[in-house]
């Protein structure tokens, strides 16, 4: 067992938008069924090289000037906001949000430099 963390530091990117938000697509096939945007997200990191991606959906929300929203079992809960988190170096990270800035122009996005703790 050792003894010593080697810590490295990383950033932490978290995209705010809704969970039923699709993303806009010129081809019949995906007019008919969207693709989320959220789920779209995670394909772009994975394919533009982001060590980490994850999906959090709330339970509760509510972003500036709308009402609060709540899940519900009898409800489509498409308006709840949904959490993209990227993990990766600043420059990466500045890097996927200035390419897929139209996509994320009016999304509420937060960055926060994250230490990585690695015990090899």
């Amino acid at each position: 067992m050792k003894n010593e963390i080697k810590t490295h530091s990383f950033g932490k990117l978290r995209i705010y938008l809704k969970t039923g938000e699709n993303i806009r697509s010129k081809t019949f096939l995906r007019k008919i069924f969207p693709a989320k945007m959220y789920s779209h997200l995670v394909r772009m990191a994975k394919e533009d090289g982001i060590i980490h991606a994850s999906v959090f959906h709330t339970h509760m929300s509510f972003s500036i000037d709308e009402e609060i929203k709540q899940f519900s079992f009898e409800s489509t809960n498409s308006s709840l906001t949904v959490c993209v988190e990227l993990i990766d170096t600043k420059v990466n990270l500045q890097q996927f949000f200035i390419k897929h800035s139209e996509a994320l122009g009016d999304k509420i996005v937060i960055y926060k430099e994250v230490e990585f703790w690695d015990a090899k």
